[in-house]
């Protein structure tokens, strides 16, 4: 059974590579060790919370090279802004 008709897809967890490589080079890495997709990480760190301001273009460019969609999100950056607290600045 082929890649594409095994019934099922199989994405590779961005954080489980180094964090200093490239949109390119983790889509790469993904691709050729046979994953269908990328899932990001936006967690509670400074640098992947502030994924949310930033233009999109440079992962849009390394998805259209490689091929590689990113798929899914973890996103666990709540844990640092709780969606239900009840203090005013986290509210913000």
């Amino acid at each position: 059974m082929d890649k594409l008709n095994r019934g099922y897809r199989l994405g590779l967890y961005e954080k489980s590579m180094p964090s200093t490589l490239t949109w390119i080079e983790k889509l790469t890495i993904a691709k050729k060790s046979g994953f269908d997709y990328l899932e990001i990480s936006i967690d509670e760190s400074d640098a992947k919370l502030a994924r949310l301001d930033q233009p999109t273009d440079e992962i849009k460019e390394a998805i259209q090279k490689t091929g590689v969609p990113i798929s899914s999100m973890c996103l666990s950056g709540h844990r640092k802004y709780p969606l239900g607290s009840h203090d005013k600045e986290i509210q913000k």
